[in-house]
């Protein structure tokens, strides 16, 4: 049995079934971890869906902000310029898709492995039992009857820059903005959801996962997507970045994770 993961796809089909099949993924046997955004700005984000889901519990994939974006536009949600999402919405099965999206997970930890995977990142201070809090009340929203309420608050959304008191009615549109959104923030949890290319102009942001004291780092090692602009992140001990922006005209990586959070980049596709 061998365990992949793949960064954001994002309607790159093609690019995934070429990958899965220069390394043999059988579903039989094999386990493919899906770092969110399955959906957007690509082609083929329909054959995406359907294709995750016929692989039923061989495919594991947390929610990334394009997939709750799907959500929220079903849900009567204002549309962006670049949305190619109309085949979905469109499809006959959109209501099984749909079903089926809300009920995947914002966060998924394997303890054997000593992985976790998210879309985005995690707070400075969360440990991974904190996060898997915050993880779940998120999943329970969206699972339950008022998540097309819930879903219409992200769009536009002013997320708060530091983690509401808990009871506060924004507390989970911020777990759901560091799950999803995260790049930037410092070491005292203030968070910058306002640069999305080139480094922050605040001398104290670095990246969620570059800080010196990090909760969650003693718990597991984190496999995530979202951050295109910066590319693969192979250097970090504790961190496994795999959007290499396919959807940008560059490349979809698969790597295999291995236990003690060691990994293997396997294979790339354009």
């Amino acid at each position: 049995m061998a365990t992949y993961a793949v960064g954001d796809i994002q309607g790159c089909y093609k690019q995934l079934r070429v990958l899965l099949k220069k390394v043999g993924f059988d579903p039989v046997k094999d386990v493919l971890w899906c770092a969110g955004d399955l959906v957007n700005r690509g082609p083929d984000s329909l054959k995406t869906l359907r294709f995750l889901k016929s692989l039923g519990d061989s495919a594991v994939c947390v929610l990334g902000n394009h997939d709750l974006h799907l959500l929220e536009l079903v849900a009567g949600g204002g549309s962006y310029r670049r949305d190619t999402l109309d085949q979905v919405i469109n499809a006959p099965d959109c209501a099984e898709l749909i079903d089926w999206l809300r009920h995947r997970p914002l966060l998924h930890h394997d303890s054997e492995l000593h992985w976790c995977m998210v879309h985005a990142g995690l707070h400075p201070d969360w440990t991974l039992k904190k996060a898997k809090k915050r993880a779940r009340k998120i999943e329970v929203m969206l699972q339950g009857d008022e998540w097309q309420d819930f879903c219409r608050q992200l769009h536009h959304r002013q997320f708060p820059r530091r983690e509401p008191k808990k009871g506060c009615p924004d507390r989970r549109l911020f777990s759901t903005a560091v799950l999803t959104r995260v790049r930037y923030c410092t070491s005292d949890g203030r968070f910058n959801w306002d640069t999305r290319s080139g480094e922050s102009r605040d001398t104290r942001d670095r990246p969620w996962f570059a800080h010196k004291r990090i909760a969650w780092k003693r718990d597991c090692s984190v496999v995530y997507g979202h951050w295109a602009a910066m590319g693969l992140v192979k250097d970090q001990p504790h961190v496994l970045g795999l959007d290499s922006g396919c959807v940008w005209g560059e490349e979809l990586t698969l790597a295999r994770l291995k236990p003690r959070g060691k990994w293997a980049i396997v294979a790339q596709a354009e």
